[in-house]
């Protein structure tokens, strides 16, 4: 990538402009016209550098129920359990991390069903085996944003950090219009002109009304953030590590927050520890290299002086979609 599609990929992770012509404000100081803008992203879409830019939801606030969940699986076994796992519509990413608990995938179970009910059911079809539910119960961090800029490029920005938002004591009215709204909002924004015009003409609302939703819905927390997704391992980060500590509980936040500080680290939670896994406090790393993500996490361990930890690498990747909310 040239040195402009690295800052306007840097930009529209961090944060896309929510305007009635975004690619004309992404244009700004870059030197390039809107037109150029956006063929530039049609060209990283197709060259997958770029999976799709839209609203990322709190899943929580829209009445979800989420967690990571981590199953014993023999190695004779997997292709079953994971046919069984993937079948389910909730479960958005699925990996194969070695280790005595060798798979991992993420579920949400739309509101009405029980989490543990519906994990409990996936289990019985992938055959039975011992399964741990680790949902979030305390977050520090959660943003994937990934440097992808020059060392000398990013001396000209102000803020690289990204927020955890805070949940909202607003609940979201999930009415038959808000959740058409969401539907279409979770897809890939158009390359046009006026993208915010299509989308509100495919919900039968104005475009000023549509981005009068979208301040609303940011401002109680429904959409974490409005931005782009890339494809880590496309865009050179090709190692990722799941780091985790057996920490003491009244540690957890004091680490969850030193560990969160750090740019490096993409999601950060405090999680369930078991008598069979006593992990409790995890770490997203992304790396260009294994090499990368050892040094980073030995990194981390002496920040927060605890060494009683495992990075767990992904191997395999059975399953990456981004989730799609109100299924029918």
């Amino acid at each position: 990538m040239d040195a402009t599609n690295r800052q306007l990929l840097d930009r529209i992770q961090r944060s896309f402009p929510i305007v009635s012509r975004p690619y004309q404000a992404l244009s700004e100081g870059l030197g390039i016209d809107e037109e150029e803008v956006r063929e530039r992203l049609g060209l990283l879409k197709r060259q997958n550098l770029l999976r799709q830019i839209s609203a990322i939801f709190n899943t929580g606030a829209l009445g979800y129920r989420s967690s990571l969940v981590a199953m014993e699986v023999p190695d004779s076994d997997l292709d079953r359990a994971v046919a069984a796992i993937n079948s389910y519509p909730g479960v958005s990413h699925n990996y194969l991390r070695p280790g005595s608990y060798n798979i991992w995938f993420t579920i949400a179970v739309p509101p009405g069903p029980s989490l543990e009910e519906t994990v409990g059911w996936l289990s019985r079809a992938a055959g039975g085996w011992p399964t741990l539910i680790l949902p979030a119960l305390r977050k520090y961090k959660l943003a994937v944003v990934l440097d992808v800029l020059e060392e000398t490029e990013g001396d000209s920005l102000e803020d690289r950090s990204d927020p955890l938002h805070l949940e909202s004591s607003v609940s979201f009215l999930a009415t038959t219009q808000n959740i058409r709204v969401v539907r279409c909002i979770q897809e890939d924004l158009p390359l046009d002109e006026r993208p915010f015009l299509i989308w509100a003409a495919t919900v039968g609302m104005s475009e000023e009304g549509l981005l009068d939703l979208f301040a609303q819905w940011l401002q109680h927390g429904f959409i974490r953030r409005f931005a782009a997704v890339l494809n880590h391992r496309e865009v050179g980060f090709s190692a990722n590590g799941m780091v985790v500590w057996n920490c003491p509980s009244e540690l957890l936040d004091k680490y969850g927050q030193i560990l969160a500080s750090h740019p490096e680290v993409s999601h950060c939670y405090h999680r369930p520890g078991f008598a069979v896994w006593p992990y409790n406090l995890y770490a997203m790393i992304h790396g260009r290299s294994v090499e990368d993500c050892h040094k980073t996490a030995a990194k981390l361990a002496k920040g927060i002086h605890l060494d009683d930890y495992r990075i767990l690498f992904s191997t395999k990747e059975f399953k990456k979609i981004r989730l799609k909310l109100f299924w029918d």
